[in-house]
């Protein structure tokens, strides 16, 4: 999941502190979300999936179509 963010937020040019903004968290949370050393609320990582436009699964790396 980790790699998948960072990759989608690259992709779409969206800064981690805009990220962070967002979510109300620091840029070092979403860092650590990037990382895998952060935990992700549920409600959190279902807007995600929605701002990147690509399915829950996608995201968490279960699979590799980005929609489904």
């Amino acid at each position: 999941m980790s790699n998948r963010i960072k990759e989608l937020r690259r992709e779409q040019s969206i800064k981690q502190k805009q990220l962070a903004e967002y979510f109300h968290v620091s840029p070092s949370t979403i860092h650590g979300w990037e990382r895998g050393d952060v935990p992700m609320l549920i409600d959190d990582f279902h807007t995600l999936a929605q701002i990147f436009k690509v399915s829950m699964e996608y995201l968490g790396g279960y699979r590799d179509e980005r929609n489904g």
